[in-house]
């Protein structure tokens, strides 16, 4: 029996934008020619045009969005001979992940029923080139795919067990039993917590590799080091990077001075292209500074808390705005996993 007669592709979405409709599209077309039978999940509105281009649709806008009880120590850090910064993206990181579960359990109900034994789950923006498809077909054959009750690959492993959440597998009736149990985001945090915070990944982590029940295969290698396609995840990080364009490939952030609560720093991580941008900063809703520079190296500024209670920045390129993002002093303070410090 071939993998794609048994198997049907649970493609995950959360289109916002016309690029991410257009990636969803070729990422659809991508795996419709290798022959599985396509299932469309997402808990955001997907045009009707792309809607008939699947075999199955399934959306809900009832999906529950998290807020954290705790902070996620789930981090990325930037660390050199002078100085350490360390963030959870304001404890945002995973808001997503119960809702995208949620999605998941709904999907293996109707699958079952519709007598399918696997499935493979990719995100909106899982587009293969058919030398990927290749690879991908002799790995899962290789491992024997149809006689596994899972198969996952390792994004990250050095201070967590990540699994990647957005090219994984398996057997349907089994990881339908191991899902049920979880219905309640209480029951989703007691189990991701113990394995670093409450992303999707920290929560495959623990129920499958810190946990492991049944026959399943852990491919060792993060999608990008295997399928060598710059358009696979093309838009992880939240914009669509179109491969070979100059693309804004990086993030604010305000976080904490480890050593003192009088000073706060705002942050533009690295970025690969340079950009001539404007930072403003907003204490209390007042314009508070205005900083001028060109993207590329990681950059912060200090500033003096003074009272304000209520921070916000902008950051503009020829006037419009590309990112912004606002927290209390208390989250900033109050967030461990996002500090800055020097050596």
């Amino acid at each position: 029996m071939k993998i794609n007669e048994q198997t049907c592709v649970v493609i995950s979405c959360y289109p916002e934008t016309h690029l991410d409709n257009s990636l969803l599209g070729i990422t659809i077309e991508s795996w419709k020619q290798q022959g599985y039978d396509i299932c469309l999940v997402s808990h955001a509105p997907v045009s009707p045009e792309i809607q008939r281009e699947v075999k199955y649709y399934i959306y809900t806008d009832e999906n529950e969005m998290l807020t954290f009880p705790d902070i996620s120590n789930t981090t990325w850090f930037h660390n050199d001979s002078e100085l350490a910064y360390y963030t959870n993206w304001g404890n945002q990181m995973g808001k997503h992940s119960y809702a995208i579960l949620e999605n998941l359990e709904n999907v293996l109900n109707f699958l079952k029923i519709k007598d399918y034994s696997h499935f493979f789950c990719i995100d909106g923006d899982g587009f293969f080139t058919q030398e990927n498809h290749d690879l991908l077909l002799q790995k899962l054959n290789e491992a024997d795919f149809l006689n596994l009750d899972y198969w996952f690959m390792m994004e990250y492993t050095t201070m967590a067990s990540l699994p990647v959440s957005n090219l994984f597998g398996g057997r349907i009736d089994y990881f339908d039993r191991r899902f049920q149990p979880v219905d309640t985001h209480e029951k989703y945090f007691d189990i991701s917590r113990p394995n670093g915070g409450y992303s999707l990944e920290a929560f495959f982590g623990a129920m499958f590799i810190m946990n492991p029940e049944g026959i399943g295969h852990i491919e060792p290698h993060k999608p990008r080091d295997l399928f060598k396609n710059e358009w696979f995840g093309a838009s992880s990080f939240g914009e669509v990077f179109v491969p070979g364009l100059k693309h804004k490939n990086w993030w604010i952030d305000l976080v904490k001075d480890l050593n003192t609560n009088e000073e706060i720093y705002a942050i533009v991580s690295h970025a690969t292209y340079n950009f001539d941008t404007k930072l403003k900063v907003y204490r209390d809703g007042i314009e508070l500074v205005e900083y001028d520079f060109t993207t590329g190296p990681l950059a912060w500024f200090k500033l003096t808390v003074e009272g304000g209670q209520h921070w916000r920045l902008e950051q503009t390129i020829n006037g419009k705005i590309v990112r912004e993002l606002e927290y209390s002093i208390d989250e900033i303070l109050n967030n461990d996993w996002s500090f800055l410090k020097f050596h």
